[in-house]
Parts: C-alpha cells; structure tokens; sequence
C-alpha cells in the first residue's frame, strides 16, 4: 500500500483501472488524469488517497485547483462549494461530487470505475431535485433533470413525480403552472432534444417557484363513497375537505377522473368564476392525464377542487348577475351578430345579443371570438399605467388574452358536451363585454400578417429562450400562442386573421409587470377609508 491508505472500499473487479505512478500526485499531492472520457482529481492529504470528479457539479470549474482544508475537504475556489473528499457530501454548496475508490499498490494507482447503479443515480437526483423545487433553485432544477436524464429515467415518470409533489404547496390548487406544463408538453412533442429539455425546465421551474410562493397545505385525507351529488354540493359550498373526500372515493372505487368529469362540469358551466380559469384548467387538466397518464388523474382532480372551492363567483356581482337569467332562456334563433355590433358593447349588451342567437352555437362562438380579437386590436394600452385610480379601473394585457384562451375551452368542452355551449357562450360575452371601457375607437391595423404559419413559427421558436421576467407573464405567451394555433383549424379566414393579428400586437406591445406607484396609492386609498 506504499503508507496511503484508499478513500473508501478497496477497489476491485473488471472495472479496475492502474493509472501508474501519476508522480504529480507525489510532488504536488493532487494531479489531474483523463480516464476512459473521465477527469479524475486525485488528491493525497493527511496519509490518504482520494479520488473525485475533476469537474465542480455546481458549474463545472476544476476541482484540482480548490482549496484543501482540514479533515479531508475540498473547498472549489471560484463559489466556496465544499466537499467532503472521502464521501463526495457537499458541506457547503448543495449538490455531492462524484468519488470513487482508489488505493496506491507497489507504487501505482488502481481506481475502481465501476458505474453505479441506476436506481441509485435516480434517486439521488431525485432527491437533489425535491431540494431545488423548494427553493427555486433553477440552475440546480436544471442539473438535476439532466442527471435524471442520464440515470435513464422517463421524463413522464418525472413529471409525475413533480404534480404529486407540488400538489401538497398549492394552497389555491390548480394554476396556471400546471396549465403551461400541458402547452409546453404539447409544442415540444415534436421537437429536437434540446428544445424539449428547455420546455421542460421552463416547466418545472414555474411549478417549482408557485410552490415556493406558496404555503404547506397538504391536501385533505378524508375519504367518502362516491357521491356525484354530495360532491357537487360540496363544491358548491366551498367545502374543500367534503369535496376531496368524495374525489377520493371515486378513484378508491376504480371510477377515476371519469366519474368526476361531470361534477366539474356542472359547477363550471353553472357560472361565470374564476376569470374563465375554471374552463380553461379542467381542459389542461385533462390533457396533462392523456400526456402522462391515469397515475396523475387524481392528484389533478383533487388540485382542480381545491381550486373551484376558491374561485371567485363573479356572476354573483352586479356586473355580471344577469348571467344565471340568460342561462334559463330557450335558444335564441336570430341572425348572429357582426363583429363590430359585439366590440365595445357592454356586459348586458352583450348578454342579450348572444341570448337572441346563441341557438347557432358555433357561428356565435365564432363571432364572440373574433370580436374578442378585435377587442385586443382596440386595447388602449396606455390604461395599463394609470396610477390615481380606483381598482375596478386597473387593466392590462392579460384581461384581455384570457378571452381567447377561454374560447379554445368553450370549443374544446362544447365540442364534448353540446349541453356546456350555452353557458360557454354567455361566458364568452362576459369577457367581450367587461373590456369595452378599455377601448379605442378604432383598431390597430399595422398587425395583420401576411404569412400566419411562418408567424406563428417564428413567435414558438422564441418562446424556448424568452426574457419575460415573471412567470405568469411567460406563460400567457404560451397560451395564447398555443390557444391561437388551436383555434385556427375551428374559424374562417376573416376571423383567423383578426386572432393572429391580435396575438401579433400582445406579443409585440410592453406588457406591465410591476405598478409601484398605483399600488402604493391605491393601498393608501383602502386604508384610509377604512377608518
């Protein structure tokens, strides 16, 4: 053994590997070698042998230029990331450096390069995963979905993994994280590795971060028979805990996300909740468990009841309460409206011209979509930067996007559920209704394109590299690409141009993030009326 004893077990077997002398290691007590594609630190302090991976898994800076410490650590000297050289824990830092047993015999030195096994490598990345999902750490969530990539874990089983996890953070429930995993599976499905691996972590780091955003708030273990009824008078009433007692019980008795659809269903199109994200999450929902699988179905079902237990019921303001009114009428058979007759009307106008025709289910659906569109070319902007001003009058881009992306759900449930298009209609008119006092007079006619598919082309490859700032920002993106790519197999020419030219002007416009000023006088303003 030469007076050095090895880091760990003896090394031994068919992956065994004699390096020679190394005499670098002799004169410095640290060499560096390149071994079968491996950079290998070697180090020998304290009458011992070590041998880790050359390479920091922080970031990847030579490990053979760090610092040697006390007891056996190694400190990397470009971010202090510290390790201990026998076990490879970091002690500072967060991710373990790779080691492997080695040992000096009649003056040579043996490795063991035997790989470790892939259960192994998977659970530590999983591990290390959990870790950085509770921080936000992005570039560790990075690294950790290419270790579980090189583990030869699924990505499905990883997605997996991570909606099970979350769940239990999601204080509000479904949200918005979850309805861009389902785009970003969807416009990465058929594209080259690298933009799936981008699409993947813009995913998971926006899970990642609602979940630090939010609190520990497992959800309830109760669990009841199955009773569609009781669980939508659950729903109902808020009651989150009877809710997901019932949802449990479907899945306990094999009748899964199916039996449970309904429920939804009902409460839904019963009203106007929720800026429309009611519609829009059960269709995300249901298209994540066609993407990864029965094994997600019931962590979403009880995700999404959480959420509709904390939507807010806007059609029980006085804006939007004539809305249970026109539900209860007989389809109306009237000529449908044009376009520039729904922009710019209000709520109630709105309401009684989609009543008089709504018989022609999909022609109205049509019209409420494309003068959604025409709303967005209409939008003046420069109410997004008001400041003295009382809430009811804050506005942005995204109280108007919302509206197309709830038509793809109006279609997308109706087209299921010929029962759901009246009130998906009347819904749409909301929306095409509440925007009016945002409003110029005239609509921005430099966005009309010319080439749609090599515009929509162009605008998906930018979002595998966006600068968005916020999360909720980002996402919108995506939906509303995504949500504009669905709908235009669904409308005419006229009406596809106006979409495109819509999201042409949302993509291509300043979207406000922050309002520090409006915040700060509209805070005061509440107080002060208060006492």
């Amino acid at each position: 053994m030469d007076g050095s004893t090895a880091n760990q077990n003896q090394p031994s077997g068919k992956n065994l590997v004699n390096l020679g002398p190394v005499p670098e290691l002799r004169e410095r007590g640290r060499a560096v070698l390149k071994v079968k594609g491996r950079q290998i630190a070697l180090f020998e302090t304290d009458g011992k042998l070590f041998a880790i991976n050359n390479r920091c898994p922080h970031e990847g800076y030579p490990l053979v230029e760090g610092s040697l410490k006390k007891g056996c650590q190694l400190a990397c000297n470009w971010h202090g990331w510290t390790f201990d050289l026998a076990s490879g824990k970091a002690l500072q830092g967060r991710d373990a450096v790779k080691t492997y047993a080695v040992t000096r015999v009649r003056g040579d030195i043996l490795i063991d390069l035997a790989p470790e096994d892939p259960s192994v490598l998977r659970a530590r990345a999983y591990g290390e995963l959990d870790e950085a999902l509770a921080e936000h750490d992005y570039d560790r969530i990075a690294r950790s979905l290419a270790r579980l990539e090189a583990a030869g874990e699924e990505v499905e089983n990883t997605l997996r993994h991570v909606i099970s996890l979350s769940v239990h953070r999601f204080e509000r429930g479904f949200g918005h994280a979850f309805a861009g995993l389902a785009d970003w599976l969807a416009f990465s499905a058929h594209s080259d590795q690298a933009t799936r691996r981008v699409a993947l972590l813009e995913a998971i780091g926006h899970i990642s971060w609602d979940m630090l955003m939010g609190t520990d708030a497992p959800l309830p273990r109760l669990r009841k028979r199955w009773s569609a009824k009781a669980c939508l008078e659950a729903l109902e009433d808020m009651n989150e805990e009877e809710a997901t007692a019932h949802i449990r019980g479907a899945f306990d008795e094999g009748l899964g996300f199916q039996a449970v659809k309904p429920v939804f269903e009902a409460l839904i199109f019963a009203h106007y909740a929720g800026f429309g994200h009611p519609a829009i999450y059960l269709m995300k929902a249901e298209q994540l468990i066609d993407a990864l699988g029965q094994e997600v179905a019931e962590p979403l079902a009880l995700s999404l009841a959480r959420y509709l237990c904390h939507a807010a019921r806007e059609d029980l303001i006085p804006e939007f309460k004539g809305f249970a009114d026109y539900l209860a009428l007989e389809p109306g058979f009237s000529p449908v409206p044009k376009v520039e007759c729904l922009s710019g009307q209000s709520v109630r106008q709105v309401f009684a011209l989609t009543a008089a025709s709504n018989a022609h289910v999909h022609e109205m659906w049509e019209a409420l979509l494309a003068a959604s569109a025409m709303n967005m070319l209409r939008f003046d902007i420069e109410r997004q930067h008001g400041i003295a001003q009382p809430i009811a009058q804050n506005i942005g881009w995204l109280d108007f996007t919302h509206a197309i992306t709830f038509a793809e759900a109006v279609h997308f449930h109706g087209g299921r559920n010929a029962a759901l298009w009246q009130s998906g209609l009347t819904q749409m008119a909301a929306f095409v209704g509440r925007n009016a006092p945002f409003l110029m007079a005239e609509m921005d006619e430099g966005r009309f394109v010319d080439d749609i598919q090599a515009f929509l082309g162009a605008q998906k490859a930018k979002l595998f590299n966006m600068d968005e700032g916020d999360y909720i920002y980002a996402v919108h993106r995506l939906k509303m690409l995504r949500a504009t790519e669905a709908l235009l197999v669904h409308v005419s020419k006229p009406t596809a141009r106006l979409i495109v030219a819509a999201l042409n002007r949302y993509l291509h416009a300043r979207t406000r993030q922050r309002h520090p000023a409006r915040t700060a006088f509209q805070a005061w303003q509440t107080v002060a009326r208060e006492s």
